[in-house]
């Protein structure tokens, strides 16, 4: 009887066992083409197009505008969380229609740069493994609602600043607030998508992980962009290659730019090589011995 009972109980361990390999696997194998086909759409929209077809570039520029303006916002909270970390300050930043800028003292300045370069990239990545490999979402989501929180406190900064005269407020602008519908809505639908069924959930995920990952790409400023920009500042990829040249961003060569611009281009690439691949893995079960 005892040898009958042991049987049952172990063929009853295998069942529970499989079950859970099987729900595990589902969990992944059921986003997978969903997470490709992502990946492909905002790779010709984000860079096969503006390269190959121009005209169609320009016609989804609009379309894809809000998607954009994500890009923008992660791109410089990653300053702005980077210069903290590095013990620099993080006064605020502001978005328009014409990008954003993230006002930061102190800090390593490499660090900095980096934060915008890669941070999204970082940051979507992990959220890409989160979409298949976690079986609950709760964290990712409470991860994404703080993140948003913070950049909406960062925004509204300039308001808790005294001294009108602040050279710090010199460059803002009350109308700044209007770019404080996106961190807000995202909010509120984040907190809306979290009573939403697992399988909505990581669809979101996987957008929002995909945008990051190429919000380097969304906008041509921050790489691969040689002239100064419209407020004569240079793109972020052109003063990180100056930190470590005999070169001032204003006289660093064109080739030298280029180079450090492809490697920065290839990092991001790595990144979301690194999520989809860790994503699009089975999860499976590890036994301990």
């Amino acid at each position: 009887m005892s040898l009958l009972k042991a049987l049952k109980t172990v063929r009853v361990a295998s069942a529970s066992s499989t079950s859970a390999y099987s729900a595990a696997s589902n969990r992944g194998l059921g986003h997978r083409r969903s997470l490709l086909f992502l990946m492909a759409v905002f790779f010709l929209l984000w860079i096969v197009a503006p390269l190959l077809l121009p005209e169609v570039a320009y016609m989804m520029y609009w379309p894809t505008a809000p998607l954009r303006y994500l890009g923008v916002f992660v791109h410089e909270m990653g300053h702005g969380l980077a210069s903290l970390v590095s013990g620099g300050s993080f006064h605020w930043f502001q978005m328009d229609l014409g990008g954003g800028v993230a006002i930061t003292s102190g800090g390593a300045q490499s660090l900095v740069l980096l934060g915008g370069l890669l941070g999204p990239a970082v940051f979507g990545s992990l959220l890409l493994i989160a979409s298949t490999r976690m079986e609950k979402l709760l964290l990712p989501y409470l991860v994404l609602i703080l993140f948003f929180g913070s950049g909406t406190y960062y925004m509204l900064k300039p308001l808790m600043l005294g001294g009108a005269n602040d050279a710090l407020l010199a460059q803002w602008h009350v109308s700044h607030l209007l770019a404080l519908l996106l961190p807000v809505s995202m909010i509120a639908a984040l907190l809306f998508l979290l009573r939403m069924p697992d399988s909505l959930q990581r669809l979101v995920l996987q957008l929002l992980g995909i945008v990051m990952c190429y919000a380097a790409f969304s906008d041509t400023s921050y790489i691969f962009r040689y002239e100064a920009l419209p407020n004569g500042m240079y793109s972020d990829a052109r003063v990180f290659a100056s930190l470590f040249l005999p070169f001032s961003a204003q006289s660093i060569p064109w080739l030298v730019f280029v180079f450090f611009a492809l490697l920065i281009a290839c990092l991001n690439f790595a990144l979301l090589a690194l999520g989809v691949t860790r994503a699009l893995k089975a999860p499976g079960l590890t036994s301990g011995k």
